[in-house]
């Protein structure tokens, strides 16, 4: 081939990519791209899982604290969760009982049946008696209950059974 023929073909190649190269292009206006918006998103709250007592238990006290309040220190406080098993109860009290008779009681309200079976407390009594161990007890519609120390994998409970009956 020679330089002739080289540059014609060259000249041919380029004319035809110059007249071909607007082929692919959209005529008019550009289209608008579609910005896709996502649905809205209704988060889910999952239901408490509570394991249900041993048979031989009416009720137990889980303590998540018992002492001064950790925030600010100058609070005696004795904080956990109150948990029934069968049953439905109108009133159901957790009891701190002082060696000298003095009592601090927290109603949880109705518990079992439709109601709930686990509800956290919330007792504050006198700082004069840190560093005495009272009777924890469960009152259910009025009939108390002894608790039984237990201490289940990490974590402090008293456990109230049906033999625990307080006598007055």
């Amino acid at each position: 081939m020679n330089l002739k023929t080289t540059f014609i073909l060259t000249l041919l190649l380029l004319t035809g990519l110059a007249v071909f190269s607007g082929c692919t292009a959209t005529t008019g206006p550009t289209p608008q791209t579609t910005v896709m918006t996502p649905e809205p998103v209704t988060p889910l709250t999952p239901a408490t899982l509570i394991t249900a007592l041993p048979v031989d238990e009416v009720a137990r006290i889980q303590v998540d604290h018992f002492g001064l309040d950790p925030s600010n220190g100058d609070v005696y406080e004795f904080t956990g969760k109150v948990q029934v098993n069968d049953g439905v109860y109108h009133s159901v009290q957790v009891i701190l009982r002082y060696p000298d008779g003095q009592e601090y009681t927290y109603n949880a309200g109705g518990m079992g049946g439709s109601n709930v079976t686990l509800k956290p407390f919330f007792i504050y009594p006198d700082n004069r008696y840190m560093g005495t161990n009272p009777d924890k007890i469960i009152a259910l519609d009025g009939k108390r209950y002894h608790t039984i120390y237990r201490y289940e994998d990490g974590v402090l409970v008293w456990i109230a059974t049906s033999d625990t009956v307080v006598t007055p």
